[in-house]
């Protein structure tokens, strides 16, 4: 059943293990009871649907948060999960974006980290945690992507928030998993301020990755609001 963008259900995840959506159960219990372990959804680790503010000028496009065995020990962490819960509700943060704040420290961090660090060089990291919305196309941990056929009721509310990031202006880079945005949102395909990464492998948001490098520099300029 469709999910109404304009409702949260990110709200409901569970207090404890397995994080795992009630609207979401049915079909990702099906899809791990057949799936070889690299595909299997993880249960143990809070999904990351989207990370940052709503309004961001920026939204980059991604394919599913990935895994690995360090991610039980930081998503068991009380202070990771106070922070994720907050992002869930759209809570006020003086990192919305997370993995900028470096009183956080987690994979996660390093991994932006290295794929934005062309981004870290032009801007602060508080300004830049305000600038980046991160949306998944799939919200939850596996250490590798095979959900394509993997419609779940959850993914509407991400896909609510790049539509309202098309109605107000933003500029948006897929980083992977191009084809599955478009189907999803087809008006994403003439969009004037989308920009597709060259390599979806190496997906480093970078001068020579990026055809719309300084289009996205731009708008973080003109989206700056001192806080």
């Amino acid at each position: 059943m469709p999910m109404d963008e304009h409702h949260n259900p990110w709200l409901a995840v569970p207090s404890e293990p397995p994080y795992v959506l009630p609207c979401d159960s049915d079909a990702i219990y099906a899809f791990n009871a057949k799936a070889p372990e690299k595909f299997r959804v993880q249960f143990n680790v809070l999904p990351e649907p989207f990370i940052g503010l709503t309004t961001a000028p920026v939204v980059l496009l991604n394919q599913n948060p990935g895994f690995d065995d360090q991610d039980l020990q930081v998503h068991a962490r009380p202070d990771f999960q106070a922070v994720l819960r907050n992002n869930y509700c759209h809570g006020p943060s003086a990192f919305p974006f997370y993995f900028f704040d470096p009183g956080l420290d987690s994979p996660g961090r390093e991994w932006c980290r290295k794929k934005l660090r062309w981004l870290l060089e032009e801007f602060e990291p508080k300004e830049l945690s305000r600038s980046i919305l991160f949306v998944e196309y799939f919200p939850y941990h596996s250490r590798k992507f095979s959900h394509a056929n993997l419609e779940l009721a959850s993914q509407e509310y991400g896909f609510g928030l790049v539509r309202s990031a098309v109605a107000r202006g933003s500029t948006i880079v897929i980083m992977r998993a191009r084809a599955l945005w478009i189907w999803r949102i087809p008006e994403l395909e003439e969009y004037s301020r989308v920009f597709t990464l060259n390599s979806a492998q190496n997906v480093a948001v970078s001068p020579g990755n990026c055809p719309g490098f300084n289009a996205v520099v731009s708008a973080i300029r003109d989206g700056i609001v001192d806080q």
